[in-house]
């Protein structure tokens, strides 16, 4: 088990290296873009979109998982709350 867990930890450190350095060429490919149509300069715009490449998907990720883990833990108002008819009515017309 202790064998197991170590090789999770280490796949998650592999997973995360991995987004950073995608995350690193797609903010050089688009301040690459951005700076020849605009005249930006590049290292401030790598930096920037470098950040937002990495940051907002991470936290979208994260907010995903607390709110599943709220769920599974059975806080009010989540899954687990007794649905009322507002929300069979959303569910019906596709939550239009």
């Amino acid at each position: 088990m202790v064998t197991a867990i170590r090789r999770l930890n280490v796949l998650e450190y592999v997973i995360l290296g991995v987004a950073m350095a995608l995350a690193l060429l797609a903010g050089g490919l688009v301040a690459l873009v951005v700076g020849s149509a605009t005249g930006v300069p590049f290292r401030l715009t790598w930096t920037l979109s470098s950040l937002l490449f990495f940051v907002v998907p991470g936290w979208i990720a994260l907010r995903r998982e607390r709110r599943a883990e709220r769920e599974r833990e059975g806080v009010p108002g989540t899954a687990d709350a007794a649905p009322t008819e507002d929300d069979a009515e959303k569910r019906d017309d596709g939550g239009r």
